[in-house]
């Protein structure tokens, strides 16, 4: 065995002894495959797992042990037969299988029932009988092919798994036994990851150099170790490459962000007893350490680029594996958060944590990184107040085109989220959540953004005011990341545009002016937020049909578009409520087309409320005061005033401020 010592054997056998409750929990997990006959594939027909949703709901499927050929929608309630969801469900049963022979493998060397062994060594075999003869499949999105299953990232995910339960089972398993699995499945599966794996920074290759390496590490194979952890594009150089000067994974996803380390860890796990540990480099404990400047109020991950639900429910128990060989009380206060909320009684812990959790408490202050470089700025305020402006740089596969994008949360409420996304195989991926038009930011000719370089310009504390500015400008040169990318965005809209975003956060409120210059031709140029909740009041409004056929705006609906002809006005109050917590948007008009409309939230089948603001080129200049409150608005009145390239915001309070009746005037 590598990567347990005997004592420390010893020692997870005696808190077993000690704990038979968490043994419970984790038996839980595994107790369906332990009362049921094992399903492997005798073909290479596993298909991705992401197509396992319903095209209409764009929402997952409700898998069924019993039903290979029937798959439900749990939102329409239709019936799927056929492709591609038939092979999916081998994917989803594959993943099942592996993930459930890790855990009934720690179950074994816990407590020594054979029985969990030996239903996690016949699915081995039983894999391994089959598996040189699966065929090469797959034409997945930037994936390369697999064998038992559709991806290159499938199939590195099933070996690296059945890599863990082989070391932890060695023991219990005959010669003929290791043999078999080594020679028929483990090495084979080695040799077809490193001929698949990619030369570009990426979390897939994370992934695979990681399964190689534990191999390598099993077998003591010196190729394998050289390959994936220090050759070009091995685990160490995308450590350090693909990590970026802001300790945030390159590809600016928190979904994926996790789950490189997940990966990275994985090895380490392994590798920690060995010379080839890499556990003291630096990166490891500052990305884990950077979600704290980020975290939303009421312990949430934020929903940056493609992350979704999924990725984020698992994230939180990599801080197990961190804290016990990092330590710091940033690492230790997310334990002591998710612990608040759940049992500490999952594998993670019982495997790889510290044995005592001290309590311990971490101020929130603003974040952002230093003026002139890419990143992200977070500002926090009372009542749950919160806003993350982006200003990063563009980071391939994983990244949505949003430069200069804002989330606000306030009450407890996701008042204009970032949407995140949904499975990749569902449509509304890369139709709707993907697009520039469906995030909180500009978007010109209803065409996506081309990758450009976003930078913070300023950010400084005034009269108690926080001042905040950020630019994309599409004019300067760019570098692509070292990462492959399929081209999804309309270059030519943007190559003479420069954008830049102007916050000015206050107590109650936060002010904004949005400024586009270099826009060719007559383009449209469209400001767009949501706002959760249901819209309670907008100006005088007229019904339209097909507001536009491209994507993402072909998913809204319900579109209405203002009427000023009788009663113009500079400034137009726009009020949404969600649940008692009202925002109101104050809006400068000039000149300006309003829209109104809804469009799906996510998941899609609920619904969020669009505000759409058009004008076209050549310049355009937004401008907006928003607040939130429980019960009446804090602010009565707001004017603007566009003079000399710069906007004066007049903005009279209500009497329900903290600080009573006021007018203050923001220079932007």
């Amino acid at each position: 065995m590598i990567q347990f010592t005997q004592q420390e054997l010893i020692n997870l056998r005696e808190k077993g002894r000690k704990h038979p409750q968490m043994i419970a929990k984790i038996k839980e997990v595994v107790k369906e495959m332990m009362v049921q006959s094992a399903k492997v594939p005798r073909q290479g027909i596993a298909n991705w797992s992401l197509y396992y949703y319903c095209p209409n709901c764009s929402v997952r499927l409700n898998f069924d042990w019993n039903e290979e050929h029937h798959h439900q929608c749990p939102s329409c309630g239709r019936v799927f037969t056929g492709e591609p969801y038939d092979s999916s469900w081998w994917g989803i049963v594959n993943s099942k299988n592996y993930t459930a022979a890790v855990h009934m493998g720690f179950i074994y060397l816990i407590t020594g029932e054979e029985d969990y062994a030996r239903k996690a060594i016949y699915m081995m075999t039983e894999y391994a009988r089959y598996y040189r003869n699966y065929q090469i499949h797959g034409d997945i999105p930037y994936n390369g092919p697999g064998k038992s299953g559709a991806q290159t990232l499938d199939e590195a995910n099933f070996l690296r798994s059945f890599a863990i339960t082989y070391d932890l089972l060695s023991d219990c398993m005959t010669k003929e036994q290791r043999e078999f699995v080594k020679h028929e499945m483990l090495l084979p599966g080695a040799e077809f990851l490193m001929e698949y794996r990619h030369s570009q920074l990426h979390n897939h290759e994370v992934v695979i150099n990681s399964a190689v390496a534990i191999i390598g590490l099993i077998f003591g194979i010196d190729r394998y170790i050289q390959f994936a952890v220090y050759g070009p594009y091995g685990l160490l150089y995308q450590l350090e490459k693909g990590t970026s000067p802001d300790q945030m994974w390159f590809e600016g996803a928190f979904g994926y962000h996790f789950y490189a380390l997940a990966s990275f860890f994985a090895y380490e796990k392994f590798a920690l007893h060995t010379p080839h540990s890499q556990i003291n480099h630096p990166n490891y404990k500052v990305m884990m350490e950077r979600l704290l400047d980020y975290l939303e109020p009421e312990f949430r991950i934020p929903m940056l680029n493609d992350t979704n639900y999924g990725h984020t429910s698992t994230s939180y128990y990599l801080y197990e594996f961190a804290y016990r060989e990092f330590g710091g009380d940033k690492l230790l206060y997310v334990l002591n958060q998710l612990y608040e909320r759940e049992s500490r009684d999952n594998l993670e812990a019982f495997v790889y944590g510290a044995d005592v959790l001290p309590q311990c408490t971490v101020d929130f202050d603003n974040y952002h990184v230093e003026t002139g470089q890419p990143g992200c700025t977070v500002l926090r305020g009372k009542n749950g107040r919160y806003l993350l402006l982006k200003h990063d740089r563009y980071g391939g596969e994983h990244d949505h085109y949003d430069r200069l994008d804002i989330s606000y949360l306030a009450y407890g409420k996701r008042i204009s989220p970032d949407l995140g996304t949904t499975g990749y195989g569902a449509v509304l991926h890369y139709y709707y959540y993907k697009n520039t038009g469906s995030h909180n930011t500009v978007n010109i000719g209803e065409e996506n953004q081309s990758p450009v370089l976003g930078k913070l310009a300023r950010y400084e504390e005034i009269d108690g005011i926080i001042y905040v500015e950020a630019e994309a400008d599409w004019t300067l040169p760019y570098e692509m990341p070292d990462s492959f990318t399929i081209r999804q965005w309309k270059e030519e809209h943007y190559r003479t545009v420069k954008m830049v975003r102007k916050i000015a956060w206050t107590e109650d409120y936060f002010a904004e002016v949005f400024l586009v210059k270099g826009v060719e031709g007559d383009l449209p140029v469209d400001w767009v937020m949501h706002f959760s909740g249901d819209l309670v009041s907008i100006p005088e409004s007229t019904s339209i049909e097909n507001f536009s056929d491209k994507k993402p705006y072909r998913h809204l609906n319900s579109m209405k578009k203002a009427d000023f002809k009788h009663t113009p006005a500079e400034s137009v109050v726009s009020v949404y409520d969600d649940g008692g917590v009202q925002t109101s948007v104050f809006s400068w008009s000039g000149g300006k087309e309003f829209y109104f409309g809804k469009g799906p939230d996510n998941p899609s089948v609920t619904e969020i409320n669009y505000q759409i603001e058009r004008t076209y080129g050549p310049e355009a200049v937004f401008a907006h005061v928003i607040t939130s409150s429980r019960g009446s608005c804090l602010v009565k009145n707001v004017e603007f005033t566009w003079q000399a390239g710069g906007m004066r915001i007049d903005v009279e309070g209500s009497a329900e401020t903290n600080i009573g009746m006021f007018t203050r005037v923001i220079h932007m």
